[in-house]
């Protein structure tokens, strides 16, 4: 299963929608890119491998960097949740400005179970994160705006 998040950059955050198969699945936000704030960033570009951890209590949907295509054997420190920490992609029902939206729950067990099914079929998930086509110059306009 390959899955896509279009992102678009602000310096208040970053504002996201998952795609599958070009269709919408939910949208997410999380911190701004790294040019607005230094410290805390949106996690790089590229694409990456996601599996899910399990706890006693909880499942938790991570990704794996895949460099030249091959996965890392440790994940990254991010999580795909309604969680609010600073290296999250937060789920969340509707975008209500630069960075922020409104948390679902609906949408985070919908995504998990999206994600359970297909490995569970034995299918390798994967996420290409990717600026926003439609909006592909945004960081760049946002850089000129900064740069006045």
């Amino acid at each position: 299963m390959d899955l896509v998040l279009d992102r678009e950059y602000f310096p208040g955050g970053t504002n996201g929608v998952f795609l599958l198969d070009g269709k919408i699945l939910c949208y997410c936000i999380e911190a701004p890119s790294d040019f607005f704030r230094q410290g805390i960033s949106c996690i790089p570009e590229g694409i990456y491998e996601l599996d899910l951890i399990s706890n006693k209590t909880s499942k938790e949907i991570r990704l794996f960097n895949c460099p030249n295509g091959i996965r890392s054997h440790e994940s990254s420190e991010v999580a795909i949740s309604t969680r609010n920490l600073d290296q999250n992609i937060i789920l969340v029902s509707e975008i209500t400005g630069e960075g922020m939206g409104k948390p679902s729950k609906k949408a985070e067990t919908s995504f998990l179970h999206l994600i359970e099914q297909a490995l569970k079929k034995g299918e390798k998930v994967t996420l290409e994160i990717r600026s926003c086509p439609d909006n592909a110059l945004n960081l760049t306009c946002h850089q000129i705006e900064w740069m006045d």
